[in-house]
């Protein structure tokens, strides 16, 4: 009786140590994919910065064809390219700006839109505990952070600036926002702003005429649930 205490006193010890032993891994191998993975974006950034205006996509598609602009927010964290495959409508969800797989993914445009012609440019990223890749964008639940941090900067062939009029948390289900790419007329066009200032935490004074240009940035909105998208809509200006 005493030998079988002991042998399960020893095996419990023994899983002890075992998992503990796990834990340590799987935490070192997170932070070395936490750390490759900022150290990429950093670099991307500081190429970025050196670059001239009209040279930022040209340099970003040499890493990569996919790479369609690059999308930032000054004095946020949201400062990354943007990439988009037709064929493989969300690859980017899952896969680093080199193709490789990644729990991160890289901020991607819908592969529905059209750089030159789409109404509406919508953009994914990730919430990653509300800082990385577009997790930041959930501040915006506050008028005071969206009050220092009005406008988005999306450089294709030149940097465009948007100002944003709507920031939003819905159910994807209700508000199918993901869905409108291009008017089909004027009153499509005004009943999509009218709906999506209508959802809006608050009024901002803002709102976009038939013909102008719109950029939707999307994420997950964590504290609400899986359904629970928080979206930023901005008008170029």
């Amino acid at each position: 009786m005493k030998n079988k205490k002991k042998f399960l006193r020893t095996s419990i010890s023994a899983l002890v140590v075992v998992a503990t032993v796990l834990i340590a891994v799987v935490a070192t191998i997170k932070y070395k994919e936490d750390y490759d993975e900022e150290k990429r974006f950093n670099d991307i950034r500081e190429n970025v910065e050196k670059s001239s205006e009209e040279k930022i996509l040209y340099n970003l598609k040499k890493k990569n064809k996919d790479i369609v602009g690059y999308i930032e927010i000054p004095n946020t964290t949201i400062s990354y390219p943007v990439l988009q495959t037709t064929d493989e409508p969300d690859f980017y969800l899952n896969h680093d700006i080199n193709r490789n797989y990644s729990f991160y993914g890289t901020p991607y445009l819908s592969a529905y839109c059209n750089l030159e012609k789409s109404d509406n440019l919508i953009i994914y990223g990730h919430n990653i505990n509300g800082t990385k890749m577009f997790g930041e964008l959930t501040k915006y639940r506050e008028e005071n952070f969206f009050k220092k941090h009005r406008n988005v900067y999306f450089t294709t062939d030149r940097k465009k600036k948007y100002k944003i009029f709507s920031v939003i948390s819905v159910n994807k289900k209700a508000f199918p926002y993901w869905k409108f790419v291009m008017a089909q007329d004027k009153l499509d066009y005004d009943e999509f702003i009218n709906k999506v200032k209508k959802y809006s935490f608050y009024d901002v004074g803002i709102t976009p005429q038939y013909g102008d240009k719109i950029i939707t940035l999307s994420t997950c909105d964590n504290e609400r649930g899986k359904d629970y998208r928080f979206v930023v809509f901005a008008v170029s200006v």
